[in-house]
């Protein structure tokens, strides 16, 4: 029997993403899996893998907001805004209190500017910047606009040369890149800062305490198997039984009103399929299921 559906990893340190779906893969059977979002090998949490046909459905994952945990050191600045770079810059003898610091970081609340590292795996002209970055070239990494949505400080003391690490949670949308974060509020700040950890702690509706570890799915994976339908929770659904099913599984058109723009389409509590809705028309995006499987 195929396997379809998400399995929420708590990816350990030192792992590249595509190494953790390949073991998850490795312990499911599965033939095909990916992933709904990036995590770099020098941070922890959250890594959403899909397997199956659920790999159709990463799309739905990739554009909503990610939580963070992030540790930002202060006092030193790197070429790459995390602890492995090369550092370029330092500061001693520093101090910012928790309220100078809750001023500062008010003003990242929003709506932002913010510029990507150039170590990182945005695109330009076809290439990857850190592939760019590593040659030794400084690419122009171009300004973009992002949402964070919440911060907070977690650790209420002071920060000093004494005392150099805040942490902070984040909720942001797409897009947004931690390492930047903390650069930049070093710099509103004026003192050099970079992101020395970093926990992904939430995908969308999906929470790090919903994770298992490569432990947990090695006994066995099935309890943490969550349904394909978990990405479509958002979506408006339409109900088909009978010929409209019929109809939905063999890819022909429906009629229906009330809907517009993606529709998610159900029979009962199993998920068929993805549809676009328009003038009372009711299109086959996404067939997951065969006739024979129900």
């Amino acid at each position: 029997m195929s396997i379809n559906g998400f399995i929420p990893l708590n990816k350990p340190l030192g792992l590249s993403s595509q190494q953790a779906v390949s073991r998850v893969k490795k312990i499911t059977g599965s033939k095909r899996a990916g992933h709904t979002g990036t995590l770099d090998p020098l941070a922890t949490g959250l890594l959403l893998v899909a397997i199956g046909k659920a790999t159709r459905l990463c799309q739905y994952f990739l554009d909503g907001d990610k939580g963070y945990r992030a540790e930002i050191k202060f006092g030193a600045a790197t070429d790459t805004g995390d602890r492995e770079g090369r550092v370029i810059d330092t500061a001693r003898d520093f101090y910012f209190s928790r309220q100078e610091i809750a001023a500062v970081l008010a003003k990242f609340q929003g709506s932002i500017e913010q510029r990507p590292p150039a170590a990182s795996a945005l695109k330009l002209n076809g290439k990857r910047a850190y592939t760019l970055f590593r040659q030794g070239l400084a690419p122009e990494m171009p300004v973009r606009q992002v949402q964070i949505k919440s911060l907070c400080i977690l650790c209420p003391a002071d920060i000093s040369d004494a005392n150099p690490i805040m942490t902070i949670d984040v909720l942001c949308s797409k897009g947004t890149y931690i390492r930047s974060l903390a650069m930049d509020i070093g710099a509103a700040l004026g003192c050099p800062a970079h992101l020395a950890g970093l926990v992904r702690t939430r995908i969308s509706q999906i929470d790090l305490s919903q994770a298992a570890t490569f432990a947990d799915l090695e006994g066995d994976y099935k309890p943490w198997l969550l349904d394909m339908a978990v990405a479509v929770e958002k979506m408006p659904k339409l109900q088909v039984e009978g010929k409209e099913r019929k109809f939905f599984l063999q890819g022909r058109e429906l009629a229906a009103a009330g809907f517009a723009g993606e529709i998610a389409i159900f029979s009962g509590i199993r998920l068929l399929g993805i549809a676009w809705a328009s003038q009372d028309i009711i299109k086959p995006v996404k067939v997951l299921v065969q006739e024979q499987e129900l």
